[in-house]
């Protein structure tokens, strides 16, 4: 196997990963919700927003990963721009291998 194949293939579980990741911490803040109604009112309607763009942000992550250059080319400027985007709608902790896998990119591509 050669040492590129190696560096994909851990790019592209360090991607899923994350963006299996982002899916949970989605989740578990939709899971908390007890009353809609309540909590749209005292929470308001930005979070809702923030979750549903969470949701979308990393269904996006995981579809770069399992198909590179079919609908979001897998460049290491697309994964930085995700692991932002993840840091900023759903949490750090994905953001941070979506990011390691970008440098592992950028780092190949030098």
């Amino acid at each position: 196997m050669e040492r590129s194949d190696i560096y994909r293939k851990i790019m592209r579980f360090l991607t899923i990963f994350g963006g299996v990741i982002g899916f949970l911490y989605v989740f578990l803040r939709l899971y908390n919700i007890e009353n809609v109604n309540e909590w749209i009112q005292n929470i308001g309607l930005g979070n809702v927003i923030f979750i549903n763009c969470g949701l979308l942000i990393a269904g996006f992550t995981i579809i770069t990963a399992l198909k590179p250059n079919n609908p979001i080319p897998w460049h290491w400027i697309t994964l930085i721009t995700l692991a932002a985007l993840t840091t900023i709608f759903i949490h750090l902790l994905p953001a941070i291998l979506i990011l390691i896998a970008g440098i592992f990119e950028l780092i190949k591509e030098l």
